[in-house]
């Protein structure tokens, strides 16, 4: 890459890599058209760029961070105030 690429790069704030849709759809193993949909209705961080769409490696990785949920500690199979199985025990 050119110095003047580089530059650019930094006066942008780019330093990551931007991903096209068949990148990322391989990362998150969706189909692209998931993508494309999701993009189209502001569900995933994205750029356009002449028509293109482009998403941002560190905007992507913090928006599954969002999405990420913890686990709910409250749950357990064992629990003696389930009721029975149909025609079996729990």
């Amino acid at each position: 890459m050119d110095k003047r690429m580089t530059g650019l790069k930094k006066r942008l704030g780019l330093h990551t890599k931007l991903l096209t849709v068949k990148e990322l759809s391989e990362i998150l193993n969706v189909k692209e058209k998931t993508l494309y949909q999701w993009a189209e209705f502001g569900q995933v961080p994205c750029l356009k760029i002449n028509g293109s769409l482009r998403f941002d490696l560190n905007d992507i990785e913090n928006w599954i961070r969002a999405c990420k949920r913890d686990a709910d500690s409250s749950y357990n199979p064992y629990n003696s105030n389930q009721r029975p199985r149909k025609g079996g025990k729990i």
